[in-house]
């Protein structure tokens, strides 16, 4: 999967270094069947320590990276190459910024002038520090008067990167920024030709020519099943790929499946060579001029192979070759056929939600746009995809035999998929799992107390069953996109029906709590809006108040709910201070509760991306401002 960090690559004439995971998409042919062999994670050297003055005052370094994902970008304004990185980094910064990716900027050998300037030039917004004698270059192995982009996970070691690239191939470009956002897990929707939530895109029109000078066009598809594959002649992935496709097509033997293999060399000699050293009968295929792989976004990873259905539809994409995929080609190939499709999930572990999807498309379309299937991606983005509490909640078969775990952090076991409720190979493999346990109580070991705010499984249900989320089959992708933005938010009742009675009543029993809270911005809230003559607007007021558009809330005129007090976060407490009340369990008690589970759905409700930018990944810093209670210990009885 990776190289020794001095590892380099000789290409057309320039070297250009390739480390972990780097931007292997296309810069050899054999790296990318690499890629899709990661059943585990694997990491580069660990980022070394380095800090140096920052441009416009102050210091920024290594230490400032601790604990997030990162994007290190080393740069020189003599880099002949320079803008083109320059509008790699700008694509990605957006994305990263909203994914709470830490990105630092090292301007070697200029001073602050001329990094200023170069700054400026480049449209970049971020923090950099001058390098000016190449010390922390020197540190990063960065070439001279070369751009070098590394990317960083939480814990400090470098996942990949490149450093310079090559003149005479600015295509590459596109590669080069895929697979940064794949290593930082930085979803591009439609950057590339393949299904995406449930959608299947059509494929485009293409023309190939055979080694014989025949002609393969997009029309000899129509009606059958079509197979592309993108090969290099040199590449042994792609030779294994190969033989498996033709011992395939000859157990299938139909004439509804068009196999076509383009090599992406039009050196015909070579394939021939190749064609003889195999003694592959199937027909093979060359792109003049590249428009083939241009049109179907192929990035150079090779082999890259595109399932295309009856209708003219991009099925399934897999990028290398390995005995997953191949079972993956072989059932999705068949069900694409309708033919006998023998069941090809894993014997000795999990075998992921592509099984599924084959066979059950429909309910695996509806799982797409549930916020299950972007588990994981939460874990990224709070940096917390490598700790044992959350793991088990958000991936497949946690440390169970073939399942997720911190040795086998297997990319296919990620986020929370069909096996997690229907069991290890579902009714296939486990006929009993949803009889012996019902799905609520399946939904209960995750969605527990500390975890899942008010968790009623009636009311959550809709939100994740297929037959409900049948209605978004119509839905184009940017609909579906704002679908499963809009569940994220979890807008939603937060707390149990009762009457709101304001802070005071909180006083007598909670001292020191109501100290605490008196002297927080949290009690002066709706003084705040008088400041900005905006007491008056209820946009305001609702994120202001305690209890705003609640019977007994707080109402305009009112004074004991005007700020954001007690029963903004714990919710009404008439049951809690009754004489016979109900006391135990009738408000939350935070200091019960998961930080970024339940405590970041009530703050978050009023401190979103409109109004406090960046909030949920600054939730700790900004809780122990105001944390109060019982944290680690029993409260005293009331």
């Amino acid at each position: 999967m990776r190289s020794r960090s001095g590892g380099e690559k000789r290409i057309r004439g320039r070297r250009v270094a390739l480390w972990a995971l780097a931007m292997a998409a296309g810069l050899s042919a054999g790296l990318g069947a690499l890629r899709a062999d990661e059943s585990h994670e694997r990491r580069g050297p660990l980022l070394p320590r380095f800090a140096a003055p920052l441009l416009g005052g102050g210091t920024g370094g290594s230490d400032q990276l601790i604990g997030r994902r990162a994007l290190v970008w080393v740069f020189s304004p003599a880099d002949p190459d320079g803008e083109r990185v320059a509008a790699i980094v700008r694509r990605l910064a957006p994305d990263a910024r909203a994914a709470n990716i830490a990105l630092l900027g090292v301007a070697v050998g200029v001073d602050s002038t001329q990094a200023q300037r170069a700054v400026e030039e480049r449209g970049i917004d971020f923090p950099v520090v001058l390098d000016t004698r190449g010390t922390v270059a020197g540190k990063l192995r960065a070439p001279p008067r070369r751009s070098s982009l590394y990317s960083i996970d939480a814990q400090g070691f470098v996942l990949g990167g490149f450093r310079g690239l090559q003149v005479d191939r600015p295509e590459y470009d596109e590669a080069y920024e895929a697979e940064v956002r794949r290593l930082l897990h930085l979803t591009r929707h439609g950057a590339a030709l393949r299904p995406e939530l449930g959608l299947r895109p059509a494929a485009p029109e293409f023309r190939v020519r055979g080694l014989d000078g025949g002609l393969l066009e997009s029309c000899d598809l129509e009606g059958k099943v079509g197979v592309l594959m993108f090969f290099s002649p040199t590449c042994p992935h792609c030779h294994e790929a190969l033989q498996f496709f033709e011992a395939l097509l000859g157990e299938l033997d139909t004439d509804e499946l068009v196999f076509a293999p383009v090599s992406v060399s039009d050196r015909i000699y070579v394939i021939e060579q190749m064609v003889n050293d195999l003694r592959l009968e199937v027909p093979l295929y060359t792109d003049p001029g590249g428009n083939a792989a241009r049109d179907f976004t192929h990035r150079f990873s090779v082999p890259d192979t595109i399932v295309i259905d009856r209708d003219g539809r991009v099925l399934a994409r897999h990028q290398g070759v390995n005995p997953r995929i191949k079972a993956l080609l072989s059932v999705q190939i068949r069900a694409a056929l309708g033919v006998e499709n023998p069941i090809r999930l894993s014997r000795r572990g999990y075998s992921g939600q592509e099984f599924c999807q084959a066979c059950h498309p429909g309910q695996h379309s509806s799982w797409e746009l549930t916020r299950h299937a972007f588990a994981f991606e939460t874990l990224v983005e709070h940096n917390v995809d490598r700790d044992p509490e959350c793991l088990p909640c958000h991936t497949v078969g946690w440390e169970q035999p073939g399942g997720y775990s911190l040795e086998n952090q297997s990319e296919h076991l990620r986020g929370v998929q069909c096996e997690t409720c229907h069991g290890r190979g579902g009714p296939h493999q486990s006929p009993d799992f949803l009889a012996e346990t019902d799905l609520e109580s399946v939904c209960l070991t995750c969605h527990t107390p500390e975890h899942s705010l008010r968790f009623v499984f009636a009311e959550r249900l809709p939100l994740v069953s297929h037959a409900a989320n049948s209605r978004f089959a119509e839905l184009s992708l940017e609909e579906r996109i704002e679908l499963i933005e809009r569940r994220d938010k979890r807008q939603r009742k937060l707390f149990e029906t009762a009457d709101y009675v304001g802070s005071d009543a909180c006083a007598s029993c909670h001292p020191a709590e109501h100290q605490r809270w008196g002297a927080s911005a949290h009690a002066g809230a709706f003084e705040t809006l008088a400041r900005q003559d905006a007491q008056g607007d209820p946009d305001c007021q609702e994120c202001h108040t305690t209890g705003f558009g609640q019977p007994t809330g707080w109402q305009p005129g009112a004074s004991g709910l005007q700020a954001v007090g007690c029963e903004s976060c714990h919710g009404p407490g008439a049951t809690h201070v009754a004489e016979e009340g109900r006391r135990p369990g009738s408000i939350l008690r935070l200091t019960e509760k998961c930080d970024s589970c339940v405590i970041l759905q009530i703050c978050g409700s009023c401190h979103d991306d409109a109004n406090d930018p960046g909030f949920e990944f600054e939730l700790d810093a900004k809780l122990d401002l105001i944390r109060h209670g019982f944290r680690d210990r029993e409260a005293p009885a009331p």
